[in-house]
């Protein structure tokens, strides 16, 4: 075995909870940006580097028609498609390994190779507060299509929580949204989207487990082993007690091509399949934020679009996904480029 340096900590039964050989997903800066009403628009943003990655997401709740707008980004330059005039939430982050410290704050820091973990009040690592499992879709003329989840407690960060997904097997859901607003977010909804051309996997309820991670810290248990993290202020940052969120792989390509079947829909409309490599992994989640909201193309009569997608049954090659299209023909492409594949650093 080969020597790794850095730093691990168990707990009292001999858990790890926290081991630096490990990639955590580390926040390099939260931001908002505001739209000025044009169709493209282009941000200059520094602090994105070429192997970071960027999670554009909305403020609001709207409910099942909560939207965000197709975003793209490389080093120093975020692209949003008809960004409105709204204010969207920016969160440019890391797996570590290319971020310069920042002189003067507190935390630890540890290198084993390639791998840096540095957790301090401006690289914070995202941790797990609140996790759990339901079943939505249909099974024996048992329908069920909506998922409503709430919180043990409000989360009471300004940018919205990171919701990630996993499945048993087969998984279509849509239209999802974090209840709440900034400083009070609630729990979250989506919709299920089975479809008899996945087989015979629609017939049966999708069982769903799902995690929140934040940025914002938890209780901590008085008396516990491990580290602790805490500013120049002694407020308390992170604590191996925490579950972090581990970054497991970024998607194999930049964006969704145009693969596979489309679904049909009434009166000549289609949702046009869209698909990317995945991990292969059934221990990976995805990101549910921004992918699966909708999308709004508002120049026509109906501008707010549903992205539904997920895993066809056995399969966790690819990512599938699919956007509603009223007219048949343009097809919009999903937001592939806000999304990422994590797991727990230890078990749920």
């Amino acid at each position: 075995m080969a020597v790794q340096y850095g730093l691990r900590t168990r707990d009292a039964s001999g858990v790890v909870t926290l081991d630096t050989t490990v990639t955590p997903i580390r926040s390099l800066k939260m931001m908002t940006v505001t739209g000025n009403g044009e169709f493209d628009q282009y941000f200059s943003i520094p602090e994105i580097q070429a192997s970071s990655f960027v999670v554009v997401d909305t403020l609001e709740d709207r409910g099942e028609f909560t939207y965000s707008p197709a975003a793209w980004y490389s080093a120093g330059s975020l692209q949003l498609r008809q960004p409105l005039t709204s204010t969207w939430q920016v969160l440019i982050l890391s797996s570590g390994a290319d971020a310069p410290g920042t002189a003067g704050t507190y935390g630890i820091r540890a290198r084993n190779n390639n791998i840096l973990t540095q957790i301090d009040a401006v690289n914070r690592a995202l941790t797990i507060r609140y996790n759990g499992q339901f079943q939505i879709g249909q099974q024996s003329g048992t329908i069920n299509l909506w998922a409503d989840i709430n919180f043990p407690a409000p989360i009471t960060t300004y940018e919205r929580p990171l919701v990630f997904l996993n499945a048993a097997d087969y998984m279509m859901v849509g239209n999802f949204s974090v209840k709440g607003s900034p400083g009070n977010w609630t729990g979250f909804r989506l919709r299920a989207y089975p479809y008899p051309q996945h087989g015979s996997a629609w017939t049966s309820f999708m069982t769903i487990r799902w995690f929140c991670s934040s940025y914002q810290a938890g209780a901590v248990e008085t008396g516990a082993y491990g580290a602790r993290v805490r500013d120049a202020n002694g407020v308390l940052l992170f604590a191996t007690t925490m579950n972090i969120t581990s970054l497991s792989g970024q998607p194999a390509s930049n964006s969704f091509v145009q693969a596979g079947t489309s679904l049909p829909g009434a009166g000549g409309a289609n949702a046009p399949s869209q698909q990317m490599p995945w991990t292969g992994s059934y221990d990976d989640y995805v990101l549910a934020n921004a992918l699966f909201s909708c999308t709004n193309v508002v120049q026509t009569n109906q501008p707010i679009r549903a992205n539904f997608g997920g895993w066809w049954p056995g399969n966790r090659s690819i990512l599938q996904m699919y956007c509603e299209n009223g007219s048949g023909i343009n097809p919009l492409t999903a937001n592939g480029r806000t999304l990422f594949a994590a797991r727990p650093m230890r078990s749920l």
